[in-house]
């Protein structure tokens, strides 16, 4: 038990340090979120890999499927991300960076309020990605 103790309190002593060093290096708002829009499209392109296929492609459907049919279904998953993750990256990748570049936006609901003018579209945009959140991480544990 103390071990334990003891790895969690190196583990938050670890990331107090990383959070005072990093926090030196941020001015705004958009250093904290976007890096200072300093991120390739490449990575950009990982964020976007992560984001959609988080767990429940990696977890929930690698499982049911992997359950099912076998190791051999990994194939799927693997095929979606990775091809998923270098389409986003060659297709969307630099124009979305340079279309929020140029309309300073940092989220989506913010991009969608910049881009079409539209305080409605940014409302309707928030509520969608708060509402639908809760039944997609449900989908997680499912």
């Amino acid at each position: 038990m103390e071990v334990y103790i003891g790895c969690l309190i190196i583990y938050i002593i670890l990331m107090v340090g990383i959070s005072a060093y990093s926090r030196k290096k941020l001015s705004t708002s958009n250093d904290f979120m976007l890096a200072g829009r300093s991120v390739p499209p490449w990575m950009s392109a990982f964020s976007y890999g992560t984001a959609y296929f988080s767990a429940v492609m990696f977890i929930g459907y690698a499982g049911k499927l992997g359950w099912s049919y076998g190791i051999s279904s990994m194939l799927i998953v693997f095929g979606n991300a990775f091809i998923g993750s270098f389409v986003a990256w060659k297709v969307l990748g630099k124009r979305t960076r340079n279309i929020t570049h140029r309309l300073e936006a940092s989220t989506m609901p913010e991009f969608l309020l910049k881009r079409y003018d539209s305080k409605g579209i940014k409302m309707i945009a928030t509520i969608i990605i708060f509402v639908f959140l809760i039944p997609y991480a449900a989908s997680v544990y499912k």
